[in-house]
């Protein structure tokens, strides 16, 4: 895969915006999560990775810290609402969403919403 170049750059400014609160896993969740909205943001506008134009970084970085906001994966597990996979009220049965279920549905999610489109289309090629 090619490295995106002002990664390290995207990576320190999440770090001021959304600081380390002790998940052991943060720096494995930012870079999975940079590495996630870059994707999506190179096949959105048609760019190689190494080529995105480096007025969207800002962009990345509000994508980012949506995509870590909205599916809340700095929060320890226990205090997350989306591991929870069903709910029963009689006789109180709740289950819970493996982390296999909770990293595919994070792998199927479009990091690309309707708050960052307009600012994408301004970079975006018509792909041949």
């Amino acid at each position: 895969m090619i490295e995106f170049p002002r990664k390290n750059k995207i990576i320190t400014k999440l770090a001021i915006l959304v600081p380390d609160n002790g998940n052991e896993d943060y720096s494995s969740i930012i870079d999975f999560v940079v590495n996630k909205v870059v994707s999506d943001v190179s096949n959105y506008i048609h760019f190689p990775i190494d080529s995105i134009p480096e007025e969207l970084d800002m962009t990345v970085v509000s994508m980012c810290m949506q995509l870590l906001d909205t599916h809340e994966l700095l929060k320890p597990v226990d205090d997350r609402n989306d591991g929870v996979s069903s709910l029963s009220e009689g006789d109180v049965s709740v289950s819970f969403k493996t982390p296999a279920e909770v990293y595919s549905a994070l792998q199927s999610v479009n990091s690309i919403t309707d708050n960052f489109i307009a600012q994408l289309n301004s970079f975006r090629r018509v792909q041949r």
